[in-house]
């Protein structure tokens, strides 16, 4: 290559570059974004204002979003690879040199659609960058596993059918602590009739908000701002999503809300403030809750115990789905219990000691605090 060429193809790629970044600008994600940003910026300082802070644990997570405020189109075309900030998930791990894992996430996927009588499956999204595994031709990753998890969970609970082919028609969902908002684009995929309604951080709302008025182009959406929510009380408009900051729960009006949902947040917050949302929910009548969250967080000093707190204002019980955390990818297989294995094991002193240690183990151990639990139950009637 002559210094000509290489002048030439300099040129070449810098224009490129421009070209793309310009068309990105102009596209509708990211005149979203930028819609999105002025709104959060108001939140945040609001919650300034207000000295609404949240727990120790995400007070550190969301100062690492600081650069999110002011990304470039390239970066929002690409908003999934940063949403690890949420969820620890990293687009690089899915990359075609991980592809050796590819069979553990299809073993996971294959167990979870055993249980799944009613095809609730969602996969990952490909826009905004959207990753993971190519299974049957649907993107397949760790977040997609979780949420059809919470999903069967929720079938299995009785809390969900009720929202489906129409019939979720004036009905609202509240899930505290929306994250990404991946959760929400799955619930509403299949439930397409149902207000969603999004309480989380303002700098959480700035990935949710975006990356669902993209993928919900035509969705009616309010966002805290676009007026007072006092309108939102009267159900003269119904929308497909709203979007409010976490310091707002004690000023929500809504016609109704019909099944309030935590997923993985509860577990990092103040006990103060789980009781604030549960209680919350409880006193504007939402008669059934769904949590998916350990009870004690191993990096959570400040909270004492998600069941106990909700367990004061709703009457849950566990939903068992597979016999591995979310976070696990292999599922061992089903076990007998610890008595009818060891009666199995007359005759065979050797598996009838390791029977007998985990018989005694099972008697002595409660379960771990640090064990993801889903449960759901309705509303309790307090004296």
């Amino acid at each position: 290559m002559t210094g000509n060429d290489a002048v030439h193809t300099m040129r070449t790629v810098r224009e490129s570059l421009t070209a793309t970044v310009e068309a990105s600008r102009s596209a509708p994600t990211y005149r979203a974004y930028l819609e999105v940003r002025e709104r959060v910026l108001d939140m945040m300082e609001e919650a300034e204002r207000l000295a609404s802070r949240p727990s120790g644990y995400w007070t550190e997570e969301v100062a690492g979003l600081e650069y999110m405020l002011d990304a470039s189109p390239l970066v929002i075309d690409r908003l999934r690879h940063h949403c690890y900030h949420l969820t620890g998930l990293l687009q690089y791990e899915y990359r075609d040199h991980h592809s050796m894992r590819r069979a553990e996430f299809a073993g996971k996927l294959a167990a979870l659609s055993a249980l799944d009588g009613d095809g609730v499956l969602v996969p990952e999204s490909p826009f905004l960058g959207g990753f993971g595994h190519v299974i049957d031709g649907r993107l397949v990753n760790l977040d997609t596993l979780k949420f059809y998890e919470v999903l069967i969970a929720l079938n299995k609970a009785g809390s969900l059918s009720e929202f489906r082919d129409g019939s979720g028609d004036g009905k609202v969902v509240m899930e505290i602590g929306s994250g990404w908002g991946g959760f929400a684009y799955q619930f509403k995929t299949i439930c397409p009739a149902v207000t969603y309604v999004m309480v989380d951080l303002p700098q959480s709302l700035l990935f949710s908000a975006t990356y669902i008025r993209t993928l919900f182009p035509e969705a009616k959406v309010f966002m805290y701002g676009d007026g007072p929510l006092s309108g939102l009380a009267k159900g003269g408009e119904r929308y497909d999503f709203v979007f409010l900051p976490h310091y707002s729960i004690d000023d929500i009006e809504l016609p109704r809300i019909d099944l309030g949902i935590n997923m993985v947040s509860f577990q990092e917050m103040t006990t103060e403030q789980v009781e604030q949302y549960v209680r919350r929910l409880h006193e504007a009548g939402c008669p059934n809750f769904y949590s998916l969250n350990r009870d004690v967080s191993r990096y959570n000093r400040q909270l004492s115990s998600v069941s106990t707190v909700i367990g004061k204002y709703y009457d849950t019980t566990e939903i068992d789905v597979l016999p591995a955390q979310y976070t696990e990818l292999r599922v061992p297989p089903p076990r007998l219990p610890a008595w009818r294995e060891l009666a199995a094991t007359i005759g065979n002193p050797k598996s009838a000691k390791r029977a007998l240690v985990r018989w005694l183990l099972a008697r002595r151990s409660g379960r771990s605090p640090h064990v993801y639990r889903h449960l759901a139950g309705p509303r309790r009637e307090l004296g």
